[in-house]
């Protein structure tokens, strides 16, 4: 009887490590990562209000999978009304939620962005809904939503919505990003 524990006990293991394994393991969702790793410049047009002009900026980026290909890391430089802007972002898949993610944080601001999403392989667009700490009216769960598109000349196009001030969401931010020669 003690043998036979013995090897239900080791199976019952070796069964939890394969599952451990296969829940650990990059798939064909952290491959859709690597289309947005590489060195981008960005046109950027942020909307201060509804209705308001656009501000245009420009940055720079180096994006780079880590961590045996499970996870995409963004560098990101440029300036915001005259003053230096770095940004950063580790992006995911989680497989045991089944959802990609993503945390954002930059030297505007002192708490991060934290969103959770889904790619649609049809229009190559990953959607993704979060909260940020909003530091003017103080709102410490601003919700938030973004997507980023993957167009077919390799460049990207991004969107950001939030609340406008009746709480009604508008567009806040475009980005295109066109990969470095």
């Amino acid at each position: 009887f003690a043998m036979s524990a013995t090897l239900t006990a080791q199976e019952t293991a070796q069964d939890q490590m394969a599952a451990m394994t296969e829940a650990i393991s990059p798939d064909e969702n952290h491959e859709v990562l690597q289309s947005f790793a590489g060195s981008w410049n960005h046109a950027i047009k942020f909307y201060p209000a509804p209705g308001a002009p656009a501000m245009d900026m420009t940055a720079t980026s180096v994006a780079e999978i880590t961590l045996g290909g499970r996870y995409l890391e963004t560098e990101i430089t440029g300036s915001f009304m005259g003053a230096p802007f770095e940004g950063r972002e580790v992006m995911g898949y989680d497989k045991v939620k089944g959802k990609y993610f993503a945390v954002w944080h930059d030297n505007m601001s002192t708490g991060p962005v934290i969103s959770w999403g889904s790619w649609d392989p049809a229009t190559k667009t990953l959607t993704m809904e979060g909260t940020a700490s909003e530091p003017i009216s103080g709102n410490p769960e601003m919700k938030i939503r973004n997507t980023m598109q993957l167009m077919d000349d390799g460049s990207v196009h991004y969107e950001n919505w939030g609340p406008g001030p009746g709480g009604e969401s508008f567009k806040s931010m475009e980005i295109h990003s066109t990969r470095e020669p």
